[in-house]
């Protein structure tokens, strides 16, 4: 699997009301997909009504996060390595990054990958085929690079006992860093936890069709309670882990029935823990509760049909 299935969503919902101090505040939550095969990221809102389209002439995207202003990154793919920034209605704020051009290193992307924010504004950045991420901040600025095999790249050691190409990415409470492994080599197709600041900590997984193990991992995303959600792309099917990385549950086989998956990718959360999956290869986005429990399905606006959607996040 030498590039990622094409497309990605990203959900960002709506809490109609909260109180707090006898008042009921309310603020919008939106739901973004990025229809990476129609070249475009559809904006839904919280309900699951369209509201717009909007891209930087895309080719292929395979990323995408929201910011903690609510700003939105696409990591461009195929003929482009770029990411894109956008504001949460969707007006293109700035780029950065470009394609190797006979050498890797700083400010240069692959043409897969993800992007994750963190807590500061900063944005992550992965290049499975380059083996490292890279931080930059919310202009753009290159700040750190991680590299995760021995690439040549000068000042930048391999972080990693084993080679790590780190395909999905995120974050937890306390910020550390967790990427979906997928080199497909011996100690590839796993986990990979990293500090803060890019510092080795463990790893859990391997490959394989047991629980626990993965058959090209990609789609990653943590829950409020620290679980980590990890897409078995491969085995198709979601499989959960506990904060220290043991294996809990899964849910999904291959199929095109209700819960049934055909290369799932990415994973995300809306504020009452539902859980939303990117089945790419079945061109839709599927919900489920919090125990795995199909809910319900997506297949885009009227308009646009999705095409292949890679990944989701929510803005909660």
């Amino acid at each position: 699997m030498r590039h990622r299935l094409s497309a990605v969503i990203l959900f960002a919902l709506c809490i109609s009301s909260v109180a707090q101090t006898s008042q009921i505040q309310r603020r919008m939550e939106l739901e973004y997909v990025l229809d990476t095969d129609n070249h475009q990221v559809q904006e839904f809102s919280g309900r699951g009504s369209f509201l717009r389209e909007f891209s930087h002439s895309f080719d292929l995207p395979t990323g995408i996060a929201i910011d903690t202003a609510n700003n939105v990154y696409v990591k461009d793919g195929n003929t482009h390595c770029n990411a894109d920034k956008f504001d949460r209605s969707g007006n293109y704020l700035l780029q950065f990054g470009v394609c190797a051009s006979g050498s890797i290193g700083a400010g240069i992307f692959d043409n897969i990958g993800s992007v994750v924010g963190d807590a500061a504004g900063n944005v992550w950045v992965t290049s499975p085929d380059f083996y490292y991420m890279q931080k930059v901040d919310g202009s753009g600025n290159f700040l750190s690079i991680v590299c995760m095999a021995n690439v040549g790249i000068l000042g930048c050691s391999q972080a990693t006992p084993f080679e790590v190409q780190p395909a999905g990415i995120a974050i937890d409470a306390s910020g550390n860093i967790y990427v979906t492994n997928v080199y497909p080599f011996m100690g590839g197709y796993n986990v990979v936890k990293f500090s803060s600041s890019g510092v080795y900590i463990s790893s859990f997984g391997s490959a394989g069709s047991g629980n626990g193990q993965f058959n090209y991992p990609d789609g990653i995303a943590i829950d409020v309670n620290g679980n980590i959600y990890v897409a078995d792309t491969g085995n198709n099917r979601i499989e959960k882990f506990d904060s220290n990385g043991v294996y809990q549950s899964q849910f999904g086989s291959f199929g095109t029935g209700n819960g049934q998956f055909n290369g799932p990718v990415g994973i995300s959360f809306d504020i009452t823990g539902n859980i939303f999956v990117a089945d790419t290869g079945n061109s839709r986005i599927e919900k489920f509760d919090s125990s795995g429990t199909y809910l319900g399905q997506s297949h885009g606006s009227g308009k646009t049909p999705f095409l292949n959607p890679i990944g989701i996040a929510i803005n909660k």
